[in-house]
């Protein structure tokens, strides 16, 4: 049997309102996990990707939403003990303005921890 692989997959999901509208957002989300090959990680993202599908809605009067996987967009092997992983997030405008010469204090900051 051959070592399990971890892996990289990027998920799309379509949130589609009911009616005129259709499609309303993007959600994208990261996974890290294990396999052991290509074939049965494919698989397995498919699995998470429907796994969180939801649909909502009709209550109060509101439009059905329903949250459905649009794509996997990304699979990538990483290895069976990667040392190291860059989840890269893509570019997004700056909301402040800041001069040329303003310096940054990364050893000042205290990262927040998501779990």
């Amino acid at each position: 049997m051959s070592e399990r692989q971890w892996y990289q997959a990027e998920i799309q999901w379509a949130v589609m309102e009911e009616g005129k509208q259709g499609l309303r957002e993007w959600e994208e989300s990261v996974y890290l996990f294990q396999a052991e090959n290509r074939d049965a990680a494919f698989q397995k993202v498919l699995e998470i990707g429907r796994r969180d599908r939801h649909l909502h809605g009709h209550d109060e009067g509101r439009l059905w939403v329903e949250t459905r996987l649009a794509r996997i967009a990304v699979l990538e092997e990483l290895g069976a003990n990667p040392t190291e992983i860059e989840i890269y997030r893509g570019i997004r405008r700056a909301t402040e303005r800041l001069p040329f010469e303003h310096e940054f204090d990364p050893e000042g900051t205290v990262p927040m921890s998501v779990f």
